[in-house]
């Protein structure tokens, strides 16, 4: 499988990385960009187990998020300033049913009711191709990869009412492994912590920490 997988991906210009062996942790890096009627946003992202790094400039200052299985931290990498948050119970309780801490469309896309709608052609590659239309008309959509990770290539959302399109491409996806250390804060980050209800309250009052929380869903958890 892992010898298909990685000709698949090579197929597409995405890179697979040497496996890590069963002992290990699953560990991955992709890249994404996120694009519609506003700027494109560009991601780097790692995951080891249920631990997430991401990477994203902002403003020209690059902002770098860190999760584990407690805390979720917001760090401005050039101020070397940033917040650690405790992660709320029903985000932490959720984590046992995430496959990654992101690349997770397909599953939520099922979730809603969408439905698989057949196979295509893409780079050379073939995907599975996932939908779901809502009452109103407007559309998600889905491709991923057709072993057993179902990581996703592509996701699309179209507003009927607006005809607004938002696209998300993964455009690369590589497994491999990573030092535990690399999941945490540098010990030169200046880090102001709090409790999970001591930042829903701040934040109502104001802005909190260097950015927003961009995976929020993994601070405050979704609706199950």
């Amino acid at each position: 499988m892992r010898t298909q997988l990685a000709a698949a991906f090579l197929a597409l210009g995405l890179l697979s990385g040497a496996g890590s062996a069963a002992a290990q942790e699953a560990a991955w890096w992709t890249q994404r960009m996120t694009f519609g009627a506003g700027p494109a946003f560009i991601e780097n992202l790692w995951a080891k187990g249920r631990r997430m790094r991401a990477e994203s400039i902002v403003e020209g200052r690059r902002i770098v998020t860190y999760v584990d299985d407690k805390r979720y931290a917001i760090v401005d990498d050039l101020g070397k300033a940033g917040v650690s948050i405790g992660r709320s119970e029903h985000s932490i309780g959720q984590d046992a049913k995430r496959k990654r801490p992101f690349g997770t469309e397909l599953d939520e896309i099922v979730k809603q009711g969408g439905e698989k709608v057949g196979q295509e052609m893409r780079a050379g590659q073939e995907v599975d191709h996932y939908r779901l239309t809502q009452g109103d008309g407007d559309r998600d959509e889905v491709w991923v990869t057709t072993d057993e990770s179902h990581l996703p290539i592509e996701s699309l959302f179209r507003d009927r009412g607006t005809g607004a399109a938002n696209r998300r491409v993964y455009l690369r996806w590589v497994e491999a492994q990573f030092p535990d250390d690399f999941f945490a804060p540098p010990r030169d980050v200046k880090l102001e912590s709090m409790t999970y209800d001591e930042y829903v309250a701040r934040s109502k009052k104001g802005s909190v920490g260097p950015a927003p929380p961009f995976y929020s869903d993994l601070l405050h958890g979704t609706h199950d």
